[in-house]
C-alpha cells in the first residue's frame, strides 16, 4: 500500500471508487478484484471519498425521508437515519471523534495523546463528544426535515456526507501524516487533481441544485474547519491520525448541515438561487 508522500500507484477509475469504499464504508467490493501485486492504494482513491458519501448519505437521506413520510415523529426518523449511517460506515468516523477527544483532552504531552487515541477504551471526553455529536445530529436532521421536501431532503443529506468526507483531502493538501498515525500512514497528498475531482463531485452538483451562494459559505466554513483542525492536530500529535481525519469527517457533516439551514433562513442573494430555491 501507498505511504505518505509516495507517488500513488497507478490505479483504475474504478480501482480508486473500490478502494475508498474499503477504506470508508462497510458496503462489500466484490464488484472488484484488486491485484495480488497491487493492493489498494489510498492516496489515488482520494478523490473518491465523496462519492463514498453520496451513497451512504443518499441511503441516511432517503431512510429520513422515508420515516417522515410514513409519519413517524421527527426525531425517530432522525434517529433511523442516523442508525443507517452507522451501519453502512461501520461507525469509524464517530470512533475517531471519540479518540481524538479522549487523546486531545486527556493527554498531557504528544505520547500520551497517541497511547490514549490507540487505546480501545473509550474516557469521558469521548464519552461526551460523542453525546453531544448525536444530539447535534438529531437536531440538525429535523430542522432538515422541517426546510426540505422528499427529494431535496435526500440530497442535501448525500452532499453534506460527500462534502463532509472530502476535507480530508484537503488537509492531506496542507498537513503532512503524523509519524505516529496507523491508519493514516497509507494515505498522503494526492495532488491538486484528484483534491479538484473530489470538490467537483459535490461542489458542483450542490451549487446547480441549491445555489451557488449556499454552497460557497457550506464549503468555506467547512474548509476553515479542516484547516483548524489539522493544525491543531500538527500542533497536538505532529500531524494527521486517521482519528483526527475522521472526527473531521462528522464535525464537517454537521457544519455543512448546519451552514444550509443558515442559508434557508437567512439566504445570500447575488450568486443565483439553485433548483430548489435556496
Amino acid at each position: 500500500m501507498s505511504k505518505a508522500g509516495t507517488t500513488p500507484v497507478r490505479q483504475s477509475l474504478i480501482g480508486d471508487c473500490a478502494a475508498a469504499f474499503v477504506l470508508l464504508s462497510r458496503l462489500p467490493t466484490g464488484w472488484y478484484r484488486f491485484p495480488t501485486d497491487n493492493p489498494p492504494n489510498f492516496t489515488s482513491a482520494l478523490w473518491a471519498f465523496p462519492v463514498v458519501g453520496l451513497v451512504i448519505g443518499g441511503a441516511a437521506g432517503l431512510v429520513l425521508s422515508g420515516a417522515v413520510a410514513l409519519s413517524l415523529p421527527p426525531l425517530a426518523a432522525a434517529a433511523l437515519a442516523i442508525f443507517a449511517s452507522l451501519l453502512l460506515s461501520g461507525a469509524m468516523h464517530e470512533d475517531g471523534l471519540a479518540d481524538m477527544a479522549d487523546g486531545f483532552g486527556g493527554g498531557h504531552d504528544t505520547d500520551s495523546k497517541i497511547r490514549i487515541m490507540h487505546d480501545s477504551r473509550i474516557g469521558s471526553y469521548g464519552v461526551m463528544a460523542l453525546v453531544l455529536a448525536s444530539l447535534a445530529r438529531t437536531g440538525l436532521l429535523i430542522a432538515a426535515t422541517a426546510h426540505f421536501g422528499a427529494a431535496a431532503l435526500v440530497l442535501i443529506i448525500a452532499l453534506a456526507h460527500a462534502g463532509s468526507r472530502f476535507l480530508p483531502s484537503l488537509q492531506l493538501a496542507v498537513t503532512p501524516v503524523s509519524p505516529h498515525a496507523k491508519l493514516a500512514s497509507l494515505t498522503g497528498h494526492g495532488g491538486i487533481l484528484r483534491l479538484l475531482a473530489g470538490l467537483a463531485i459535490w461542489g458542483v452538483p450542490m451549487g446547480f441544485l441549491f445555489g451557488w451562494a449556499t454552497t460557497c459559505f457550506s464549503a468555506l466554513l467547512c474548509f476553515v474547519l479542516a484547516i483548524g483542525i489539522a493544525k491543531l492536530a500538527q500542533r497536538q500529535v505532529g500531524g494527521l491520525t486517521g482519528d483526527v481525519m475522521g472526527a473531521t469527517i462528522i464535525l464537517g457533516e454537521m457544519l455543512f448541515l448546519a451552514a444550509v439551514l443558515i442559508s434557508v433562513q437567512l439566504p445570500v442573494t447575488g450568486f443565483g438561487q439553485g433548483l430548489f430555491g435556496v
